[in-house]
């Protein structure tokens, strides 16, 4: 037996109805209606701070990000956990997971892309960040949405994409460009 399955079967004999209303919260939460909710209030925070242009890298870091993982999907074309294992019932296939390859890659890029008032903030912002990024993977395979290496695929892929959007806007920004 593989470790996605041996970690997905340990989950199901684990698994509480508190852990679970917060997991499908959460996973809620990645709809298309919250997340347009989210980049609103990201949105208008940058405009607050007058970065607006990090924000629009994270988007873009994000939605690229998204994207490739759909396109990745119908290549390797995964097969989702059981039907047995799972508390959700989900479409398509599974690896990358597109929700994490979204949430790591506007997360990092937005932390790369931002000017930070001190390293104290910066370090803030990454452990929020981070951990909204863990919660939301960790929810996708506690419900059976994902396996772990689908989570663990798609956070790498939104990473690279993010370094690939973040550092280049903030060479840019840094030199008055």
């Amino acid at each position: 037996m593989n470790l996605d399955l041996r970690l997905l079967d340990w989950i199901a004999a684990h698994r509480t109805d508190a852990l679970t209303d917060l997991a499908r919260t959460m996973m809620a939460g990645g709809g298309s209606r919250a997340l347009g909710v989210g980049l609103i209030v990201v949105f208008v925070l940058g405009l607050a701070v007058d970065q607006v242009g990090a924000v629009w890298i994270a988007i873009a870091a994000g939605g690229t990000a998204s994207a490739i993982a759909t396109a990745l999907k119908a290549l390797v074309d995964r097969p989702r956990p059981p039907a047995d294992l799972a508390l959700v019932s989900t479409t398509g296939t599974s690896m990358p997971s597109t929700i994490a390859a979204l949430t790591a890659g506007a997360a990092l890029a937005l932390l790369l892309g931002l000017r930070w008032r001190s390293p104290r903030m910066r370090r803030l912002a990454a452990a929020v960040l981070g951990f909204v990024v863990v919660v939301v993977g960790a929810a996708m395979v506690y419900l059976g949405a994902h396996w772990l290496s689908d989570v663990l695929a798609g956070w790498a892929l939104g990473a690279g994409v993010a370094v690939a959007f973040g550092v280049p806007f903030a060479r840019l920004r840094s030199r008055g460009g």
